[in-house]
């Protein structure tokens, strides 16, 4: 039985030793890729400096951008605010011409027609007094 029990411990000892030099080459793997991801990430935070500086770059471009065409969006539209006052501003002299140019005409064509009729009837009463007296 002594043997026995020599023999579970020696297994026992045996099996810790593999044990032991699996967690050993385990950990010296894990060291391995603990090193490789650190070599990554400091490569990506060096390489990630220049983005982020060009990142600003082009925002603040972009910012540029965006307030160069609010500008011109509101010159466009102040220059249609224009146009529509020049417009405003025909239509109501079309207006006023109009009526100043109307007003002479018709009292022009009421005098002329005025004068006619008077002719007409002058005459006409001439001319039915004309056949009676013959």
């Amino acid at each position: 039985m002594e043997s026995f029990i020599q023999f579970a411990q020696a297994l026992a000892l045996l099996s810790a030793s593999a044990l032991c030099l699996y967690l050993i080459v385990t950990l010296v793997r894990l060291n391995g890729t603990m090193a490789s991801i650190q070599r990554d990430v400091s490569e990506v935070t060096r390489n990630l400096k220049p983005v982020l500086e060009n990142l600003t770059v082009v925002s603040e471009k972009l910012k540029s951008i965006a307030t160069q065409v609010d500008d011109q969006v509101s010159i466009f539209k102040g220059s249609l605010e224009s146009v529509r006052r020049v417009a405003r501003n025909i239509e109501e002299f079309e207006g006023r011409l109009q009526q100043r140019l109307e007003e002479p005409i018709h009292r022009v064509l009421s005098l002329v027609g005025g004068m006619i009729a008077k002719v007409v009837s002058f005459f006409g009463a001439r001319t039915t007094t004309g056949h009676a007296g013959s």
